[in-house]
């Protein structure tokens, strides 16, 4: 039987939330998750109105807010930590559960600042609009540390367009978001990244990305991971050590209009953008909270090797694949019981 760790409550704990009463920090948690869901609708928007505003004869507005969101567009994007502890604000509307002891904290922040070991933690389901993102930014900061050594918070890697997008990319890069492609991932796990020391640092990412994105619906559980080898390929290129994470409740956030393969799907894999139409509370861009609140379940680290500069092979690569999809799929059902999912089934795609 996979091995299931008990599930932790998260607690506010930055002093100056605490100063705040609880009615304060949760007006400030659904004011800040809102905004953050509705740029996905007002910032395309904020697009099509400039040729709208042109063709209706105002051309001098237009000119004003194409200039405005391409400035925006251009905001160097910066590390703030600040920001990721902010985040535990989210614990006062979306009840949070982790599976992280502080032993077990304290045995991943060992490996990594003392036997200088990497992880790249792969975060599933990705849902429609990545909630559990923020709330793993304000997670790991608080619970992945130990006071001698600090927190395994590394960075994290995001879809490409995000960083075209104004307000947003400036929120991603304060929670430390890079753009996912592969030589700016291997190049923050073996040196510098943002401002701190050079001593490689540990990955987050959703490895479903946009596909994940179309799968997402609430009750559901799928991981798309068969046609992602590419982490794979990084885990065994850098030695680092590849750790699953489910979240249960994570496709709990938002109904929404395109699922499956549908044209729009496709469209949006193509053009690496999702398009689609989501809703939560009355039809709004304001998130459900989950039935059974939030989990984060994080699997135990797999095995890997030091490559210097070696290639691996296909063999490896699949062997972790699979290892990967095994250690999944049992921390997944190790624990939905616990998370209010007993009946639930992972499917991975």
């Amino acid at each position: 039987m996979p091995k299931a760790y008990p599930l932790l409550p998260c607690e506010v704990a930055e002093p100056w939330l605490l100063r705040l009463a609880p009615w304060q920090r949760r007006v400030i948690a659904w004011t800040c998750i809102t905004f953050v869901s509705s740029l996905f609708f007002l910032i395309p928007l904020s697009y099509l109105c400039i040729p709208l505003l042109a063709y209706c004869g105002a051309p001098a507005l237009a000119a004003a807010l194409a200039a405005v969101l391409i400035s925006l567009s251009f905001v160097p994007v910066t590390e703030w930590v600040a920001a990721r502890r902010f985040c535990q604000v989210l614990y006062d509307i979306f009840p949070v559960r982790h599976n992280v002891s502080p032993q077990r904290a304290a045995e991943f922040v060992h490996r990594w600042k003392v036997k200088d070991e990497r992880f790249i933690l792969g975060m599933h389901p990705h849902g429609v609009v990545p909630i559990q993102a923020f709330l793993w930014a304000a997670y790991c900061d608080q619970y992945m540390r130990t006071d001698e050594h600090g927190t395994v918070y590394g960075f994290g890697g995001m879809a490409s367009v995000i960083f075209r997008f104004p307000v947003l990319r400036t929120i991603m890069g304060w929670l430390s978001g890079v753009a996912a492609t592969y030589k700016s991932l291997k190049s923050g796990m073996t040196g510098a990244v943002f401002a701190r020391p050079p001593v490689g640092h540990n990955l987050y990412m959703l490895p479903g990305g946009l596909a994940e994105i179309f799968t997402a619906k609430p009750g559901t559980h799928t991981a798309v991971w068969k046609p992602r080898r590419g982490l794979c390929r990084l885990a065994l290129e850098t030695g680092a050590r590849l750790i699953p994470m489910y979240v249960f409740g994570g496709n709990d956030f938002f109904h929404q209009a395109a699922t499956g393969d549908s044209t729009i799907a496709r469209l949006s894999r193509k053009f690496g953008a999702s398009v689609t139409f989501f809703w939560g509370w009355c039809f709004l861009p304001v998130p459900l909270v989950p039935p059974h609140g939030v989990s984060i379940v994080i699997g135990d680290p797999l095995p890997s090797r030091r490559a210097a500069g070696e290639k691996p092979t296909d063999a490896e690569i699949d062997a972790l694949h699979k290892a990967y999809a095994d250690e999944l799929k049992a921390a997944f059902d190790a624990h939905k019981a616990a998370a209010g999912y007993p009946d639930a089934t992972l499917k991975i795609i």
